[in-house]
């Protein structure tokens, strides 16, 4: 990372004291329907008064409820598909579409910005100059670059939830990394031991994306624990804390691992 700009904006993403952040992705609403995303600026107030570091949504939504972001920091997502189309053509979620610009986001008062994009399948032509055109345009506004980035994976993987090969997991990393991202958001793999090889082998921070709802919070907060403990600089946690039967407390816990060094048993106490 260089430059002051994205230096004073990654500062308002990572925690001051622990370095590390807690951000709340909200961007799925045009994915489905999901209820909790009804009233999303009442969703917002609860989640913020929790104290996590930044919120990932679509320009519309911050339009829409970003005066209840309070001191959190905003990332605008750049990417993305309608779910109509992929309900009819799964295969589609592979194939995000660049849908917005770094200098727009810059202008919305972003801190920072995210595209998604798949490695190693038929995209990859277009979507590779992509991602280093955007980051391109990052460096030169002063605006920090999350890229949130997979493998393709096989047959057997599911996009964004795999499971991915730990040494295909390792390459999309570095790609992001040698492409001049600031950040990654990135699948958990499910340890802390091959988590670890991945965190080591990408040059920038790199925290775990969430993937769906999760019945058992204990569940969730073991995941937390393993990246944070395999050297993750934080979470990209959404539907895991937002459908959860209490956002605001879910947050706290996934914060108190993040921000504290918690244990998992210690988070849980904030949930009763």
């Amino acid at each position: 990372m260089t430059g002051l700009g994205k230096a004073r904006r990654m500062a308002r993403l990572f925690d001051r004291k622990s370095g590390n952040a807690v951000i709340i992705p909200m961007d799925h609403g045009v994915e489905g329907y999901f209820r909790e995303l009804q009233d999303p600026e009442k969703l917002v107030a609860t989640i913020s008064s929790a104290g996590v570091n930044g919120f990932l949504t679509r320009p519309g939504l911050a339009r829409f409820a970003g005066n209840a972001f309070g001191s959190a920091g905003w990332v605008q997502r750049l990417t993305g598909r309608c779910g109509i189309g992929v309900a009819v053509n799964p295969k589609l979620d592979l194939d995000q579409l660049t849908l917005h610009d770094p200098e727009q986001a810059l202008r919305n008062g972003a801190d920072a910005v995210v595209p998604t994009y798949f490695f190693g399948g038929d995209t990859e032509e277009r979507d590779l100059p992509m991602l280093a055109k955007i980051s391109d345009a990052c460096e030169a506004l002063g605006l920090p670059l999350m890229a949130e980035v997979f493998p393709i994976g096989d047959e057997k993987a599911a996009p964004y939830n795999g499971p991915y090969a730990i040494d295909d997991m390792q390459v999309a990393v570095r790609t992001a990394s040698e492409l001049g991202a600031d950040m990654i958001k990135t699948w958990y793999s499910g340890s802390e031991r091959s988590f670890r090889k991945v965190v080591d082998y990408s040059l920038i921070p790199v925290l775990i994306a969430g993937g769906p709802k999760a019945e058992n919070p204990a569940d969730v907060l073991d995941m937390v624990k393993g990246a944070m403990d395999a050297g993750a600089r934080g979470t990209t946690v959404g539907r895991k804390i937002w459908q959860s039967k209490s956002p605001a407390a879910m947050a706290r816990a996934v914060a108190m691992i993040v921000h504290e060094g918690s244990d998992v048993g210690r988070a849980l106490k904030e949930l009763t």
